[in-house]
């Protein structure tokens, strides 16, 4: 019975790593789409700067004021929604640190209670169990270090999503204290099991 629920345990980990990596690649792909969108509005730009220097020497008339404010705006509203798009890949990036923090901690509880079960059937000798929780509690420790580090990672980048945006700042700052305090309460866990 616990075997099936360490298989069970362990099919959900294998499907969750699966979904991390899904969600790696879409991230990926969307990186390489802005910075294809990041390169077509510097050749748009080059290309106005040449047209603007061919008017000039060929004396032909500038293309309209309000049609180029138009193609700003327009291209403003790409780079909004790019913005936007790296916001919501910063917090499923959260969610996926936290939703890992959750499989590592369960990870840590099912050997906990395997040593437990192990220790109640084994004769009184102490050491492999005693190696093997040393050896959990590190990589306990070690994800914990992680997670705290990559939430303060997350903090940074919010703070300065805000000072890029401040129609946003609100937001930004409040996701930004929400991964401050997941990397408190990281350190806060670090403390208990280092004191």
């Amino acid at each position: 019975m616990a075997g099936q629920r360490e298989r069970n345990a362990n099919e959900r980990e294998a499907l969750a790593d699966e979904r991390e990596r899904s969600a790696d690649e879409r991230e990926r792909e969307a990186d390489r789409r802005e910075a294809a969108l990041t390169e077509r509005q510097r050749e748009i730009d080059e290309r106005e700067r040449q047209m603007d220097e061919r008017s000039r020497v060929l004396g032909a008339a500038l293309q309209s004021t309000e049609q180029r404010a138009r193609e700003t705006v327009e291209r403003s509203r790409e780079l909004l929604a790019l913005s936007g798009q790296r916001v919501r890949r910063h917090e499923v990036a959260v969610q996926r640190a936290q939703e890992h923090q959750a499989r590592d901690q369960a990870e840590l509880g099912r050997a906990v209670a395997k040593i437990k079960r192990e220790h109640v059937a084994l004769p009184p000798d102490p050491g492999n169990a005693i190696e093997r929780a040393k050896a959990l509690r590190q990589r306990a420790l070690t994800t914990m270090e992680a997670f705290a580090a990559n939430e303060e990672d997350i903090a940074q980048s919010y703070e300065e999503l805000a000072a890029r945006h401040p129609d946003r700042r609100d937001h930004y700052r409040r996701t930004a204290e929400q991964a401050r305090t997941s990397a408190r309460k990281a350190r806060e866990v670090l403390r208990r099991f280092t004191s």
